[in-house]
């Protein structure tokens, strides 16, 4: 197959597995996190603060999301919505100062589909973000990690303020391209993990959320075919490809 015979084919795939995301919009099969228990997770929201996509903090100054979920625009406001705040009170937010998309980004392909966000923010207490969340290392992770998400709470599209978590577990690239086929699974050189929770997935809406495995950052959201289908994995960036990259511009260690 050629290779722009095999970039529309992705594209095309891509357009329906989007399509039928946007009908769900959340963490599937997920729980409630108690507000104060994972502060680092952000609502990334457009010039009209309507929530599209999540962030993660990975600094007082710096936060990583997907690149599909800020290509093309550069007016972003992050939301903390895991503050614990009073009912009459709002949710803290940050501004997005700077936007720094992968080199190797493709649109079509979703390969490397990060972005790291540079923010300033007035929060007068950061002390929870002393210890980094990025891992020494990311290559041969297994096992179960924690999906993180915002995104509206069912069919009926109300926008929660909740931050929604869901236990999933990584899969090799050779399970995913066979649960996913080869159009729709990551290219091996692109960056990306899957992981697969049976009934529980992120979904359009929950792009730039982060893969949390043993309390490190490993992957962010980026894409899936559908949204809660048993046997169907979601598809994240992995940061091991990218941690020097992030480092580079952030100088986090």
């Amino acid at each position: 197959m050629s290779s722009k015979i095999f970039v529309i084919s992705r594209l095309i795939f891509t357009y329906f597995l989007v399509a039928e995301c946007a009908r769900v919009k959340r963490v599937v099969g997920g729980y409630d996190v108690p507000c104060g228990t994972f502060k680092n997770v952000a609502s990334l929201r457009n010039a009209s603060l309507q929530q599209i996509c999540g962030a993660i903090i990975i600094s007082p100054d710096f936060a990583l999301t997907a690149a599909h979920c800020v290509h093309g625009n550069s007016n972003f406001t992050l939301s903390f919505n895991n503050y614990c705040i009073g009912s009459e009170d709002t949710y803290p937010t940050a501004q997005v100062l700077d936007i720094i998309t992968h080199p190797q980004y493709d649109k079509a392909s979703s390969a490397h589909d990060i972005s790291v966000l540079r923010i300033s923010h007035n929060l007068s207490d950061v002390s929870w973000l002393n210890d980094t969340i990025l891992p020494s290392f990311s290559f041969g992770i297994t096992g179960e990690c924690t999906i993180y998400g915002y995104g509206y709470k069912d069919v009926s599209e109300q926008v929660s303020e909740i931050l929604v978590a869901a236990k999933v577990f990584i899969l090799s690239l050779d399970q995913c391209i066979q649960l996913l086929g080869q159009y729709v699974a990551p290219l091996r050189d692109s960056g990306m993990i899957c992981a697969s929770g049976g009934n529980s997935d992120t979904c359009q809406g929950d792009s730039g959320g982060p893969l949390m495995c043993d309390g490190r950052l490993q992957g962010i959201s980026s894409y899936g075919l559908a949204c809660g289908l048993a046997g169907v994995p979601g598809v994240y960036v992995s940061i091991g490809p990218h941690l020097n990259w992030i480092r580079n511009i952030t100088n986090i260690l």
